[in-house]
């Protein structure tokens, strides 16, 4: 929001209902938020200028009643170097070279993260020596409408990063990362999704403001340390997939042929590697570690050449990204 008599700007992800600006309860239950008010002149005459060239842009349709020509009302300022504003500018382009630079400590608070290349730049802090702490919303992790959120989640927790999930009522909606060698926050309104870095307007403020980032961080340690007294945040756990569902050869199939079969079967929604137990052993040996499948999908993988009159056993365990299992029956089948 911009509020031009006042030269004042609100920025930030707070939607315009209640619980975004108002807690029902403090620390109890409430939307995570870190609303920026400022009447710094670049950043609010960048503002002034992203808003006429949405306004008046070709993306944009008139929802009821614009009518006449799409005018600017400010005049046109240069945009602050310290913003970057999608989609005129790709956050991931800006923010993972900045993760790669990070050389002290990194702390995130993140509502939802299901696109690969921030996950990747923290994946290769972690590997360089560099702590990293993460506050993610928990809803969605087991949500089978958005099951990137618990692979990318699983892969941070694999690699080393420090998660902790909301444990108050409400949820974590705060986009905020605290980059401590450089002094720099960034807050705002992107998501770590494909959308918010490159397709949805969104805001974003790289800054090296002192106050700010001591407010962040002060923001940060009060969630992680439930240091006021009540439960805000709680350790990650990760979860097992859903056991995998065997298909074909079907349990005690006779007379299979001895070449081109295929072991199929169906992973559930948090698998996404596969360890195949498969021999004439009624409890299989190891055959095949990690290998590729997508969630909720159908596999097929094609056995070598077999011996005829034989029996053959086989069994899946399903493997999510932070190598959690659930284990399917053994089936047999005879050539």
């Amino acid at each position: 929001m911009i509020f031009e008599g006042q030269q004042k700007l609100e920025a930030g992800a707070a939607n315009f209902s209640d619980y975004y600006f108002i807690p029902v309860q403090p620390y109890l239950n409430y939307t995570d938020e870190a609303i920026y008010f400022t009447d710094d002149p670049p950043i609010v005459d960048s503002f002034k200028t992203r808003m006429d060239d949405a306004w008046t842009g070709t993306s944009l349709t008139n929802y009821a009643n614009v009518s006449g020509p799409l005018v600017r009302e400010y005049d046109t300022f240069p945009i602050s170097s310290a913003l970057c504003f999608v989609p005129w500018q790709n956050f991931a382009t800006r923010a993972v070279p900045r993760y790669d630079a990070e050389t002290s400590r990194i702390d995130v608070i993140m509502y939802k993260i299901t696109e690969a290349s921030h996950a990747d730049g923290l994946i290769r802090a972690v590997k360089r020596g560099v702590p990293v702490r993460l506050i993610v919303e928990p809803s969605w992790y087991r949500d089978k409408s958005n099951v990137w959120q618990a692979y990318q989640v699983d892969r941070l927790y694999a690699a080393g990063v420090q998660i902790r999930v909301r444990a108050h009522a409400g949820f974590t909606h705060q986009k905020t990362v605290l980059l401590y060698g450089q002094g720099m926050s960034i807050i705002g309104s992107s998501n770590w999704t494909s959308d918010s870095n490159k397709a949805q307007f969104e805001h974003n403020y790289f800054s090296l403001k002192s106050w700010m980032f001591s407010w962040l961080k002060a923001n940060f340690t009060r969630k992680w340390t439930n240091s006021t007294g009540n439960v805000e945040t709680k350790a990650f756990t990760p979860l097992p997939p859903d056991k995998p569902v065997n298909s074909t050869p079907a349990n005690l199939a006779n007379r299979q042929p001895v070449t081109g079969l295929s072991l199929v079967w169906k992973s559930g929604p948090w698998a996404w590697k596969a360890d195949i137990y498969f021999g004439t052993s009624a409890n299989p040996p190891l055959y095949a570690s990690n290998v590729s499948v997508s969630a909720a999908a159908t596999k097929k993988y094609a056995l070598p050449t077999l011996t005829a009159g034989k029996t053959y056993y086989w069994k899946i365990v399903s493997k999510t990204m932070a190598n959690k299992t659930a284990t399917g029956p053994i089936w047999s089948f005879g050539t």
